[in-house]
């Protein structure tokens, strides 16, 4: 197994409930920016989608329309990794990101 991918760990497993979104963003980290899909959401933290992903431990700020959340990668497969936020996002802010990012608006498509 590569030393950089890891599954979920027990010790993460999410108490927030996360909802299924397609939601277009980036994720900056320390060496470099990258386009995402943010594919759950809660306010306690967030599946992303993308190449290239940061590995586990790692800090990153995922963007999604005009919101930011800083937090710390807590697992990662090949294209997915799972962030844990430094700070509960609201309800409201969800909800606006949702209203700002959607795929299908920012691509003009989905598969």
């Amino acid at each position: 197994m590569n030393p950089t991918i890891s599954p979920l760990p027990a010790a993460c497993r999410r108490q927030a409930a996360r909802q299924a979104v397609v939601l277009a963003g980036s994720a900056y980290g320390i060496a470099r920016s990258r386009s995402i899909i943010v594919s759950d959401l809660s306010t306690e933290g967030a599946q992303i989608d993308g190449r290239d992903l940061p590995s586990p431990g790692e800090d990153v700020v995922m963007v999604v329309g005009s919101y930011d959340a800083f937090g710390k990668v807590v697992w990662r497969t090949d294209d997915k990794c799972g962030i844990h936020f430094d700070e509960a996002v609201s309800d409201e802010d969800i909800v606006e990101m949702k209203k700002e990012a959607p795929w299908t608006e920012v691509a003009g498509w989905w598969r």
